[in-house]
């Protein structure tokens, strides 16, 4: 199939946020599509979330595809840092 754009670009400038309860305190909390496992506000505890599949971890063009985001004014330069530490973390992990 042949995309127009890059059909995960809209996670990439607008994601989408899920919400999620602690298992051990059942406190709420917000993570953003991309993120697997934040550290609960409430009790300090790794909380992972079921990983849903995100571009950046798997396309090959992922660092362009930030550069180009950035330099359009699409994500601003600190969106643009936490999704590189993302794809290196990601990356890290294999």
């Amino acid at each position: 199939m042949m995309f127009k754009r890059c059909p995960g670009i809209r996670s990439l400038v607008e994601p989408q946020i899920i919400i999620r309860r602690c298992p051990f305190c059942d406190e709420e909390i917000e993570f953003f599509e991309y993120e697997t496992h934040l550290t609960c506000p409430k009790c300090g505890r790794i909380v992972y979330r079921e990983p849903s599949e995100s571009c950046l971890s798997w396309c090959e063009y992922a660092e362009r595809c930030i550069t180009d985001l950035e330099s359009r004014g699409l994500i601003n330069k600190d969106r643009a840092k936490e999704l590189r530490k993302f794809i290196g973390e990601e990356r890290g992990s294999r």
